[in-house]
C-alpha cells in the first residue's frame, strides 16, 4: 500500500511538470500583425509591408477620443528582401517584439508586383505558415502601392486594414460583392478548379502628402485621407491581368453568386426622362454549359426581387403596365453587366467565371478535348444572359414628386 502511495506521488510530480509553460510568449512580448502588404522595389526585390498595432496608440479608439497612450493606433515596418520570408526575417531584426499573424485581417498586393511577380510567392509563404488564417481577405492596390495604402491613417477607423474590411462590407450595394474575396478562395479557384482569380481593388481617392501623419486626422477634410473600393483585378493563372470596370464587377457578382443584393442605377426611365435607383435583393444565378457538335455555349440566368429607391421621371407607378416597363428596362441594365463582364474576360482570354470547371463536372469528356486550349476557346465561347426582375415595392409612397393631384 505505502509503494503505491510513493508511485502516486511521484506520477501526480511527473505530470505537472510535463504541463509547463515551456516556449510560452507572454502578451507583452507580442505584437499582433493587422495587414501584411506586397510591393516590389526598383531593383526587382520584394518589399514587405508589416503594419502592427500599437497597444498605446493615442488614436486607438474608433471614435476618434484619445485613450491616453502616445503615438499612432498603428505602425507600419517596410523591409526589403529577395523573397516574401527573407524580408519578414529581416524585419525580425527591426520589430522590438515577436510578430503574430494569427490576427492579421488583410493582404494588400501592389498593382505592380501582382503584374510581374503574380501571385505564386505570396501564397506559397502565406499556406506553409501555420500562423496565417485561409479567410484573409485579399485586395489589389490599383494605380498604387500596398505602402501607400498601409500607411494611411483613416477617420473614424485608424486602422487602415480593418478600415479596408469595413469598407468592403458598406461598399457591397455597389460593386456587388456581398462578401470579400478570401484567400482560400483565390487558391481554390487558382490552383484546385480550372478558373482564374479576381480579387477587389482598393484605390486611393485623393493623394496627400499629410496623409501618413496622425496630424492629418485633425482636418475635418476626409477625401484625402481614405480610399475606396474599386473594380476587380482579373488574373490570368496567377498574374493580374486587367481591370474590371464597377459595371463588369458587379456583372462579376452576378455570374459568381456572390452577391445577395446590389443597387442598380440609370439616366434614363425607358425612354423618358430622369433616372431610376433601386436595390435588387434576394439574387439568384444559375449557369449551365450547352455543348452543340463541337460547340458549347454558357447559359446565365439571373433573377431577383426589386425594391425602388428613387424615381425622377414622370412615370404612374400606380399603373401596373408602367410598372412592367420599368420591371424590363432595369432587367436589361443588369444584363448589360453581366454581358459586358464576359465579353472584358473573353477579350482578356482569362475565366475568372468558372465556366471551365463547370464545363468539367457537365461534361468531362466534351472537356477532355478543350482543356489544353480553354483561354482561347473560353473567349470563343457564346454568352446567352437572361435577367428577370419583379418589382416588390415601390417603397413608402406610390406618386412621384413629378405628379400632381
Amino acid at each position: 500500500m505505502k509503494r503505491l502511495k510513493i508511485l502516486l506521488i511521484i506520477t501526480i510530480v511527473v505530470t505537472f511538470c510535463l504541463t509547463g509553460c515551456n516556449g510560452r510568449r507572454e502578451l507583452n512580448e507580442l505584437l499582433i500583425v493587422s495587414s501584411l502588404g506586397i510591393d516590389i522595389s526598383k531593383t526587382g526585390k520584394t518589399e514587405v509591408h508589416i503594419q502592427v498595432l500599437n497597444p498605446n496608440g493615442a488614436t486607438g479608439n474608433q471614435g476618434g477620443a484619445v485613450s491616453g497612450g502616445s503615438g499612432g493606433s498603428v505602425y507600419t515596418y517596410s523591409v526589403k528582401g529577395s523573397t516574401i520570408y527573407e524580408g519578414i526575417e529581416k524585419a525580425g531584426r527591426i520589430l522590438p517584439r515577436y510578430m503574430m499573424f494569427s490576427h492579421i485581417n488583410s493582404v494588400v498586393i501592389g498593382e505592380k508586383y501582382a503584374r510581374k511577380k503574380g501571385l505564386k510567392p505570396l501564397f506559397d509563404f502565406m499556406e506553409r505558415n501555420h500562423e496565417f488564417r485561409e479567410t484573409v481577405p485579399m485586395f489589389i492596390a490599383k494605380h498604387s502601392t500596398a505602402k501607400e495604402i498601409l500607411t494611411i491613417y483613416t477617420p473614424i477607423f485608424k486602422n487602415p486594414g480593418e478600415s479596408l474590411n469595413n469598407r468592403l462590407q458598406l461598399s457591397s450595394l455597389t460593386t456587388g460583392l456581398s462578401e470579400g474575396v478570401l484567400e482560400k478562395d483565390v487558391v481554390r479557384w487558382r490552383f484546385g478548379e480550372h478558373r482564374d482569380p479576381a480579387i477587389p481593388g482598393i484605390e486611393i481617392l485623393e493623394s496627400s502628402k499629410q496623409a501618413s501623419d496622425t496630424s492629418n486626422l485633425n482636418n475635418i477634410r476626409a477625401n484625402d485621407k481614405t480610399f475606396l473600393i474599386t473594380g476587380l483585378a482579373i488574373f490570368d493563372k496567377d498574374r493580374l491581368k486587367s481591370w474590371l470596370t464597377a459595371e463588369e464587377s458587379k456583372g462579376w457578382a452576378m455570374i459568381s453568386g456572390r452577391t445577395k443584393e446590389i443597387s442598380v442605377f440609370t439616366q434614363k426611365c425607358g425612354n423618358k426622362k430622369g433616372h431610376l435607383a433601386l436595390v435588387a435583393k434576394e439574387i439568384k444565378t444559375s449557369v449551365k454549359p450547352i455543348v452543340k457538335g463541337n460547340n458549347v455555349f454558357f447559359s446565365v440566368e439571373v433573377n431577383g426581387k426589386g425594391y425602388l429607391q428613387e424615381v425622377t421621371c414622370n412615370v404612374s407607378l400606380g399603373d401596373p403596365a408602367e410598372l412592367e416597363i420599368i420591371e424590363k428596362f432595369l432587367a436589361e441594365v443588369l444584363k448589360k453587366e453581366v454581358v459586358s463582364a464576359v465579353n472584358k474576360a473573353q477579350k482578356e482570354k482569362t475565366d475568372v467565371f468558372g465556366f471551365g470547371q463547370l464545363l468539367y463536372e457537365d461534361d468531362p469528356d466534351y472537356w477532355e478535348t478543350k482543356k489544353n486550349d480553354w483561354p482561347k476557346n473560353f473567349a470563343e465561347a457564346k454568352i446567352k444572359a437572361r435577367v428577370n426582375i419583379k418589382l416588390e415595392t415601390t417603397g413608402a409612397r406610390i406618386e412621384t414628386i413629378n405628379q400632381e393631384k
